[in-house]
């Protein structure tokens, strides 16, 4: 599906009440030149990262493939993890009952 983003901007524009002229001034742009904004289905993306600071908003998020998305979030929940390695005696494992426990991570 093909998205509009002078459309996007438009709306999220709206929804931050923020008015034409003021916006204009925010991103160093002329107002004509906001309305051009908004008929535009592409943008230079050094363009749309201002626009999107000035209104707090990752416009970029509504490009992103889906696959690509999912693929950031499972790096990110990989790169969380903690791991640690304990120095346990037999008599550890058996006393924690951890050796049915690592058997069943393992076989996952």
């Amino acid at each position: 599906m093909k998205k509009n983003i002078g459309k996007l901007i438009k709306s999220r524009l709206k929804s931050e009440r923020i008015g034409v002229t003021e916006f204009a001034n925010l991103i160093g742009k002329e107002r004509t030149t906001v309305y051009d904004i908004f008929s535009r289905e592409s943008i230079d993306t050094n363009l749309l990262d201002k626009i999107g600071q000035v209104l707090n908003y990752d416009f970029f998020q509504h490009f992103i493939n889906p696959e690509t998305i999912q693929e950031i979030i499972l790096k990110k929940s990989i790169s969380n993890k903690v791991y640690i390695e304990l120095d346990l005696s037999e008599k550890d494992v058996e006393d924690l009952e951890l050796k049915d426990k690592i058997v069943k991570i393992i076989k996952k």
